[in-house]
C-alpha cells in the first residue's frame, strides 16, 4: 500500500488571508445587477438577469455538487498516497461533461420555456438563455478541476477564480453600455472558459499517480436532487410573503442577501480551506482524526457564533438609523433575526459535507425533502401568528431542527468513516502485541 498523504496544516495566518480573497471575490456578483441596471436600463437588464437566473440556479446546484463530489473522491484518493493521474481525471471530466448536459436539458431547458412564454419576444429571450446555458455547462467541468486543487489543499486560486463569471460582464457592460445582450451572455461564457483554463492549468501541475482508482460519480444525481428540493424553501417564504404588506418581499431579501454574504464569505473563507483533510479522514487513524474533526468544528463554531452576534448587533443598531427607507428598516431588523443562525447554517453545511465524505448522499435527498415540509409548516404557523416577520422566525428554528437531525445522524456515521481505509491490522504483530504486554503486566506482579 502507498503512503499515506500528509494532510495541509491549515494556519490561521492563512484563514485570514482566504476570508479576506471571499470578501472580494463576493463582490462583483453583488455589484453586477446594479451596474447593469444603471448603465443598460431596468429593461434590458430585467431581460439578461431572467435569462442569467437560469443558468445560476444550474450552476449553484450541479456546479457546487460536482465541487462537492471531486474534493471528497479526489481527496481519499490522495489520501491513500494515488493521487488520480491524467488518464483517471479524462475520463472523470467526459463523464461530468455528460452530466452537466444532462442537466442543462432536464432542468435548463424547462426553465427557459417556462420563462420564455412570459416575455415581449420569447424566441429572442430562449436563444439568450441558451447561450447563457453554455456558462453552466463549461461550469461543470470547472468544478471538477476546482475540486481536484482544493483537495490538494491550493483554495486560494479556486476560490479568487470565481469572480471571473461576472467580472467579465461587468467589463463589458462598463465598456459598452449599448451593446446587444447577446454580448453581455457571451461574457459569462468567457469568464467561465477563462476560469476552466486556469484550473486546468493549474491541476497539470499537481502529484499524479498511475495507480489511482476511478472516480465514481454515483451520488451527483442525488446531491443535486438534494439542492434542487432545498430550493423549495425560499419560494414557500416568498409565496406567503406575496400577500404581505408592500416592501415585505423587499425586506426578505435584503435580509436573505445580508444573511448569504455573511455565511459565504465564512465558508470560502474557513470551511473551503479544512475540505482537503475532512476528504483524507478515511486515511487518518482513528485517534488523529477525531481529534482534528472537533478542534476544525469548535474553531468554526466559535468564528460562526462571534460573527452571528456581530451581525445581528450592526442590523439591529442600523435599523435605528430613521432616515433609511422603511423596507430597508424591516430588512435589517429581519436579518438580526437570521444571523442568529448562522452558527446553525454552518452545521448544515458541514454535516452535508461529511455525507458525502461517507458516501451517504442519499441521506441529502431525505433531508432536503423532510426540511422542505417543515419549512412550509413552520411559514404556515409563524406567518398566522406573527405575520411577516414570522417567516424568518420559522426560517431560524427550521435550520435549528436541521442542525440537530445533521449532527445526530454524522455523529453515528464517523466512527465508520475515519480509517477506513487503513490496512486492517497484522494478527501476527497484534498477537505479539498483546504477549508482550502480557508477559510485561506478570514480570510486574512477581516485582
Amino acid at each position: 500500500m502507498s503512503a499515506t498523504a500528509p494532510a495541509p496544516r491549515v494556519r490561521s495566518r492563512s484563514d485570514v488571508l482566504t476570508t479576506g480573497v471571499a470578501a472580494l471575490v463576493l463582490f462583483p456578483g453583488f455589484a453586477f445587477s446594479f451596474v447593469l441596471s444603471w448603465l443598460v436600463g431596468t429593461a434590458r437588464s430585467d431581460e439578461l438577469l431572467l435569462a442569467a437566473s437560469v443558468s445560476l440556479t444550474l450552476t449553484n446546484v450541479v456546479g457546487n455538487a460536482i465541487e462537492a463530489n471531486s474534493v471528497a473522491e479526489m481527496g481519499r484518493l490522495i489520501g491513500r498516497g494515488t493521487p488520480p493521474g491524467r488518464t483517471v481525471l479524462r475520463s472523470y471530466a467526459r463523464r461530468i461533461l455528460l452530466f452537466a448536459l444532462a442537466c442543462c436539458v432536464a432542468v435548463g431547458a424547462p426553465l427557459t420555456v417556462v420563462y420564455a412564454f412570459r416575455r415581449t419576444d420569447p424566441l429572442t429571450f430562449a436563444a439568450l438563455a441558451g447561450v447563457m446555458l453554455l456558462m453552466a455547462l463549461v461550469g461543470g467541468v470547472s468544478s471538477a478541476f476546482s475540486g481536484l486543487n482544493i483537495a490538494h489543499g491550493k483554495v486560494a486560486l479556486p476560490i479568487s477564480l470565481q469572480s471571473l463569471r461576472t467580472l467579465v460582464p461587468i467589463v463589458l457592460v462598463l465598456a459598452w453600455p449599448t451593446a446587444p445582450l447577446f454580448v453581455y451572455a457571451a461574457g459569462f461564457v468567457l469568464g467561465e472558459l477563462a476560469r476552466l483554463a486556469i484550473l486546468y492549468r493549474s491541476a497539470r501541475r499537481l502529484p499524479t499517480s498511475t495507480e489511482a482508482d476511478p472516480l465514481p460519480t454515483r451520488g451527483l444525481v442525488w446531491q443535486s436532487a438534494s439542492a434542487l428540493t432545498a430550493q423549495s424553501g425560499p419560494v414557500t417564504d416568498r409565496i406567503f410573503l406575496a400577500r404581505s404588506p408592500v416592501g415585505s418581499l423587499s425586506a426578505y431579501e435584503m435580509a436573505d442577501k445580508l444573511f448569504f454574504a455573511a455565511s459565504q464569505v465564512v465558508n470560502l473563507g474557513l470551511v473551503v480551506r479544512r475540505l482537503s483533510r475532512w476528504a483524507r479522514l478515511p486515511s487518518y487513524e482513528p485517534a488523529a482524526g477525531r481529534a482534528m474533526i472537533r478542534k476544525d468544528f469548535a474553531i468554526l463554531f466559535a468564528v460562526n457564533v462571534a460573527v452571528g452576534l456581530v451581525g445581528s448587533g450592526v442590523c439591529l443598531l442600523a435599523s435605528t438609523f430613521d432616515f433609511l427607507p422603511r423596507p430597508w428598516l424591516q430588512g435589517l431588523r429581519w436579518g438580526a433575526i437570521l444571523f442568529l443562525s448562522l452558527p446553525l447554517s454552518l452545521c448544515i453545511s458541514c454535516g452535508g459535507r461529511m455525507l458525502i465524505i461517507a458516501r451517504r448522499q442519499r441521506l441529502l435527498v431525505w433531508f432536503a425533502a423532510t426540511f422542505a415540509v417543515l419549512n412550509a409548516l413552520a411559514d404556515w404557523l409563524f406567518f398566522v401568528m406573527l405575520g411577516p416577520i414570522g417567516i424568518p422566525v420559522a426560517t431560524a428554528l427550521v435550520r435549528l431542527v436541521s442542525a440537530v437531525l445533521y449532527l445526530v445522524v454524522v455523529t453515528r456515521l464517523l466512527p465508520s468513516v475515519i480509517g477506513s481505509d487503513l490496512p486492517p491490522p497484522d494478527p501476527d504483530e497484534s498477537a505479539a502485541a498483546e504477549a508482550y504486554v502480557e508477559a510485561e503486566s506478570t514480570s510486574g506482579d512477581r516485582a
